[in-house]
């Protein structure tokens, strides 16, 4: 699954060397503390809460795999002018997973560099942070679209739930990859295991 980028196949191996070689330390230091500190107020400055609370503190469809049938609930009780809401949120939201993606495949590169497994297979997992930014920012999409279409869904309303599954999953991948390697750069560095330097 983590494969399934919108990256095409012939250009893979470029882009994770790409993201290897501008992997280091230091800009994955920055790109963590630019999501904490633009990312964060971004989203708190963000509609986000006036839209929660149009809907009774409900789960938005991006915070939870939503069905075509509650999404178009959903949608139905923001009213003409909560839709409005929702629209510029969806465009608020547009630099969130562009600061998670990098930060996350900075973070992995550079991890794989430091545990010396960046000539392994290992080194597929710097794709996972791009697989979630552009399911996340595809996500962004759809529920534009669908907003812009409602009441008629249509094929929208089902493919939801599909990019949704795909961002989490990504995300998830993300999240267990970063733990995964932090592990195994400790445990290598405690054991003084060697590995081929990069």
């Amino acid at each position: 699954m983590w494969r399934q980028t919108c990256v095409p196949p012939d250009r893979r191996a470029s882009l994770i060397d790409r993201i290897l070689k501008l992997a280091t330390g230091a800009r994955a230091a920055v790109a963590l503390a630019a999501l904490g500190f633009v990312g964060v107020p971004l989203f708190r400055a963000s509609p986000y809460a006036a839209i929660k609370s149009l809907l009774g503190g409900a789960s938005l469809p991006e915070e939870t795999i939503t069905s075509s049938e509650r999404f178009g609930e959903l949608l139905e009780v923001l009213g003409a002018a909560g839709r409005r809401l929702y629209l510029q949120f969806q465009v608020w939201d547009l630099l969130n997973p562009i600061l998670i993606g990098v930060a996350g495949a900075m973070l992995i590169g550079w991890l794989l560099k430091r545990s010396r497994r960046a000539n392994s297979n290992w080194r597929y997992v710097v794709l996972l942070p791009v697989a979630a930014l552009c399911a996340d920012l595809l996500e962004n999409l759809v529920i534009s679209i669908a907003v812009g279409a409602f009441p008629d869904l249509g094929a929208l309303g089902n493919a939801l739930p599909l990019v949704t599954a795909a961002k989490f999953g990504a995300v998830i991948a993300t999240m267990v990859s970063v733990v995964l390697l932090a592990l195994l750069w400790i445990r290598d560095r405690f054991s003084g295991a060697r590995r081929p330097a990069t």
